[in-house]
């Protein structure tokens, strides 16, 4: 048992039914609670009514916690402390995305055989495509890796466009008002965009119909790390004739999975999405 842990199960006491208070989790219901109002203070009296705990254990507990940089009190009130912000930093340079998105789509639905893909954002307002999950029987859909495709001609390149702020789509855009077109289906001016991508901030997914390959159709969604910035897109190719709304609704639901476990890794607890519930 750690200091701190000792500690807090001292000063914790007991349960009323005589069970020493499991501390350590309680500290932590206290961190989630204030992480859940995006780090605004909130008071000892909100936080033990909150959580139901008695009012002296949440004092005894929220000491500790300043005390040890995790919380901050000022003015009667308690925020997220100092030490948070360095184990967050010391935790997100250890995370090798590629190498998470493998872990997880290990477990993948078997019944799904389409090519699932990750990719970024380039400086060139290009998507790149940094790597793929092929289903366990061989896909007849194949795809390069690290390669680069207009993002507004793309569901991945969409979906992450649709989370970017006005001033920073507008950096994108770069004053084009005609786009490139890799299809006849491809968007080719800044103002269709504009009204696909507030369409897309409405459902929170993108889809791409022979915008990039003719005949082939894909359903992306953005992938969001601990400052709600789209960092990623995650997306399904299939060929059109496959592309029903059962089927995409049904991809969807993976999509969401797949989406929620990495963005968690990235330090976003609350992107979930009942899109395709």
């Amino acid at each position: 048992m750690s200091a701190l842990q000792s500690r807090l199960t001292d000063r914790a006491g007991e349960a009323d039914d005589g069970v020493v208070v499991p501390a350590v989790r309680r500290a932590t219901e206290i961190l989630d609670a204030i992480m859940e109002r995006q780090g605004a203070p909130v008071s000892l009296t909100e936080l033990a009514n909150s959580l139901h705990i008695p009012k002296s254990s949440t004092l005894n507990i929220c000491t500790e916690l300043v005390e040890n940089r995790m919380l901050r009190r000022v003015d009667s009130l308690y925020s997220l402390g100092p030490k948070l912000a360095a184990l967050g930093a010391m935790y997100l340079s250890g995370i090798d995305v590629v190498r998470e998105f493998q872990n997880i789509c290990s477990v993948r639905n078997p019944e799904i055989q389409e090519t699932l893909k990750l990719s970024i954002l380039g400086d060139h307002g290009q998507i790149i495509f940094l790597v793929r999950h092929n289903a366990l029987r061989r896909s007849i859909l194949s795809f390069d890796t690290h390669v680069q495709q207009p993002a507004h001609c793309t569901a991945a390149g969409k979906a992450i466009l649709s989370c970017l702020s006005r001033n920073e789509f507008e950096e994108w855009l770069d004053g084009r008002k005609e786009l490139t077109q890799l299809t006849t289906k491809s968007i080719s001016s800044a103002s269709r965009l504009r009204s696909e991508l507030a369409q897309i901030r409405g459902q929170a997914f993108a889809i791409e119909s022979g915008e990039c390959i003719e005949g082939i159709n894909c359903i992306a969604i953005a992938v969001r790390n601990t400052n709600d910035n789209a960092l990623y897109g995650l997306s399904f190719a299939m060929l059109e004739q496959w592309a029903t709304p059962d089927h995409v609704a049904f991809l969807g639901k993976e999509l969401n999975r797949i989406g929620e476990n990495l963005s968690v890794l990235l330090g976003n607890v609350s992107q979930t999405s009942e899109t395709f519930a």
